[in-house]
């Protein structure tokens, strides 16, 4: 997880920042394997919806999908976190990072995650979105030269 001069809207309350923390812990939880870490900035009745995957109900099945994703060779790069009471949106790539390689080098996929946070900031559910162009690839846009 890289956090350095990250984009953060203002927090509205104590409990949004809180909230926010608590979202930025569950990265740097996944991203060094700590699963009971993660455990603990979760609701028991969490709710995990990933693309490509069935939704995960409960703590119990929710850990177990990132304990069987858990390396150390994939972490989340974050570049914003826009946050209101309850909701904690945070836009990043996943990267893999093979052993020995540049990081800078790192292939990756964008996403952008939606925390949805209890009265007490923990996560109740997470639903990400994957960045897939869409078929057919990208319409040129009216003003560029290409498009002409």
């Amino acid at each position: 997880m890289n956090s350095d001069n990250l984009p953060v809207s203002p927090a509205g309350s104590k409990v949004t920042a809180a909230g926010v923390k608590h979202v930025m812990l569950t990265y740097h939880y996944l991203d060094i394997g700590d699963i009971d870490g993660y455990a603990s900035l979760t609701e028991q009745d969490v709710t995990l919806d990933h693309p490509g995957a069935p939704p995960r109900r409960g703590r119990d099945a929710v850990l177990s999908a990132h304990a069987a994703r858990a390396t150390l060779l994939r972490r989340h790069e974050l570049d914003t976190v826009v946050a209101d009471e309850g909701r904690v949106v945070v836009l990043g790539r996943v990267v893999g990072q093979a052993p020995g390689a540049a990081r800078r080098a790192a292939p990756g996929v964008d996403f952008a995650d939606v925390f949805t946070l209890s009265g007490q900031t923990l996560i109740r559910e997470c639903r990400r979105y994957y960045y897939a162009p869409p078929p057919g690839g990208l319409p040129a846009h009216p003003e560029d030269p290409a498009a002409q």
